[in-house]
């Protein structure tokens, strides 16, 4: 009796200690469930404070590029002095010191948001009805002159309406024999459309350097403005040192040229006759906006149109674009000369 009364207790310890496990077994899997769980609600819900923080950025942004004036620096929220007015009528363009620049310097927008603006003539314009200054950029990047000519035909064979074949160049035929997208025979609209052109696609993959999406605009004009071009730029197109380039664009934010033939009294460059057609010192109204998040995620690209007066609104979108943002940890620029984005300049405590 004793026996059986020893083997009941130890029945009961063993399913004791078995429904331990179990309910100690499915605590640990609903804890990991919940745990899975909320890590994935906390980054949905950082998804979309992001999302947030870059939509509220770009309704600023335009809401700024439509209200505020130009100076030859940049954006400035300071008010036109009417008085200032020259005998001609015209206002001065002088810089005030709050610009926003538009040479696509990176500032911090609303949270984890970055920034930056571009003229569009501060780009090399692929669609210009004067390819000089793209010519100027490939005389530096192609030693080939054969090779600069393809790229050059090529470029105007895709774009014009007839189907008379440049030296060089291609037409329909040409496409479809490689098995590639005919061109359309209108104006690029996007970086991305480079890639389509029978001589650029394949120049493009073996020249890596060569940051077209940074340095190629489509706006169709073939003035560029030298107060919003990049280091780069002035170096290959100008023909500044890159000392020079470097030193230029930290000297133009207070000082920049009001008349292009400037640039070759300060760097000593020659200055050719027809820089004062082919270049311009005041932003136009094309502009090319990027956003993005600290820590990489999708980065957003708008090339737009300041339309103030236009019948279909104040701007005009051109084209638009994402892509994958790489892991970019680096501090931008903030705007301290404003307060613009004044919650956000360092010391935004919200919790994340």
């Amino acid at each position: 009796m004793v026996v059986s009364i020893n083997k009941q207790k130890g029945f009961v310890l063993a399913a004791t200690l078995w429904a331990l496990a179990i309910m100690f077994v499915a605590v640990g899997i609903f804890n990991a469930y919940v745990q899975r769980k909320m890590a994935l609600g906390l980054k949905a819900k950082a998804h979309l404070e992001q999302t947030l923080d870059q939509i509220s950025t770009e309704q600023t942004l335009l809401y700024v590029l439509n209200t505020q004036r130009m100076t030859r620096a940049g954006i400035t929220f300071t008010p036109q002095n009417m008085q200032a007015a020259t005998e001609d009528g015209f206002m001065p363009t002088d810089p005030v010191g709050d610009e926003i620049w538009l040479d696509d310097t990176a500032y911090q927008g609303i949270g984890d948001t970055y920034f930056s603006i571009q003229d569009a003539t501060g780009l090399v314009d692929v669609n210009a009805p004067d390819l000089t200054n793209l010519e100027l950029l490939l005389n530096q990047l192609e030693p080939n002159p054969v090779v600069r000519t393809r790229l050059i035909n090529g470029l105007t064979d895709y774009i014009d309406s007839d189907d008379l074949i440049n030296i060089g160049g291609a037409e329909r035929q040409d496409y479809v024999a490689k098995g590639m997208t005919p061109p359309t025979n209108d104006y690029l609209r996007s970086p991305a459309e480079l890639q389509n052109v029978y001589t650029w696609s394949e120049w493009l993959k073996s020249h890596p350097n060569v940051d077209y999406l940074r340095w190629f605009g489509f706006a169709r004009s073939s003035v560029m403005n030298v107060n919003a071009m990049s280091k780069e730029l002035l170096t290959l197109v100008i023909g500044l040192s890159p000392e020079d380039a470097e030193r230029y664009i930290i000297e133009r934010r207070t000082n920049p040229v009001a008349y292009v033939a400037e640039l070759g009294g300060r760097y000593r460059i020659p200055v050719q006759p027809d820089f004062e057609e082919r270049y311009r010192t005041f932003p136009s109204r094309l502009l090319r906006l990027s956003f993005w998040n600290k820590g990489g995620g999708q980065a957003r690209t708008i090339s737009l149109q300041l339309t103030p007066n236009g019948l279909l609104g104040p701007w005009q979108v051109d084209y638009e674009y994402s892509v994958q943002s790489v892991n970019n940890n680096n501090e931008p620029l903030a705007i301290r000369q404003s307060n613009l984005f004044k919650p956000t300049l360092g010391d935004d405590i919200r919790a994340h």
